[in-house]
């Protein structure tokens, strides 16, 4: 039910938003971003990962100094997971996730549109966590006696995130750096596992993601 909400507040926020669009000029954007992605949580010791972003948006004169930037990304990356293997020695697990990002942004324009700060809300979806190597999921999960890397594979599938950045450039071409933070828990999916039953101390998990990305966009 709680999915099916964010998904209609997300709906809603962009029809409203399209209909106080004014179309003074349009560019269509092919984007491509590096990630550098970490899962904040203390009920693991995850390391940052990293990845890419890629798509395409639109971004258009919206009212005063705003532009209006809405877009969809397609988004792949990493992070690595402290365990032991079976002889008890510390070993890293590589997850890999991939998925898609619905953006919906304002662009406020310091420099007219060579310079712009872009704030508003994303909605991404992703897959579950993938092991990059099958033959580690027996490993033991750091600070527990026997929940496995292989238990913590199906985390929350729908994140919203909250987005601030910037863009510069010119007309045609522009470099963006922007922070996303997850405000929903990316964990709770594991509260619904009864993965105490493997292990009393895996109870009560909570985590919420944070992107950092750069790179470029190319206006046609």
């Amino acid at each position: 039910m709680k999915t099916l909400f964010y998904i209609l507040v997300f709906i809603i926020y962009s029809s409203v938003a399209a209909q106080s669009y004014k179309s003074q000029y349009n560019h269509i954007g092919l984007q491509g971003q590096y990630v550098f992605l970490n899962l904040n949580t203390s009920n693991f010791n995850m390391e940052q990962g990293s990845g890419f972003l890629a798509g395409l948006s639109q971004r258009g004169a919206y009212f005063n100094n705003f532009d209006l930037i809405y877009g969809v990304d397609f988004i792949q990356a990493s992070s690595k997971l402290r365990t032991r293997d079976l002889t008890n020695k510390a070993q890293e697990v590589n997850f890999t996730t991939t998925g898609a990002q619905i953006k919906l942004l304002l662009s406020y324009l310091i420099l007219a549109e060579n310079l712009t700060v872009e704030f508003g809300p994303v909605l991404q979806i992703n897959s579950a966590l993938k092991l990059q190597n099958e033959d580690q999921k027996k490993y033991i999960i750091e600070g527990y006696d026997s929940l496995r890397a292989e238990d913590i594979q199906e985390w929350s599938r729908l994140n919203g995130m909250i987005l601030g950045g910037f863009s510069a450039g010119i007309d045609n071409v522009r470099f963006i750096a922007r922070y996303q933070y997850g405000v929903t828990n990316a964990l709770k999916k594991l509260n619904k596992e009864n993965l105490e039953n493997k292990d009393p101390a895996a109870i009560n998990f909570k985590g919420n993601l944070s992107l950092i990305t750069a790179g470029i966009v190319f206006y046609l």
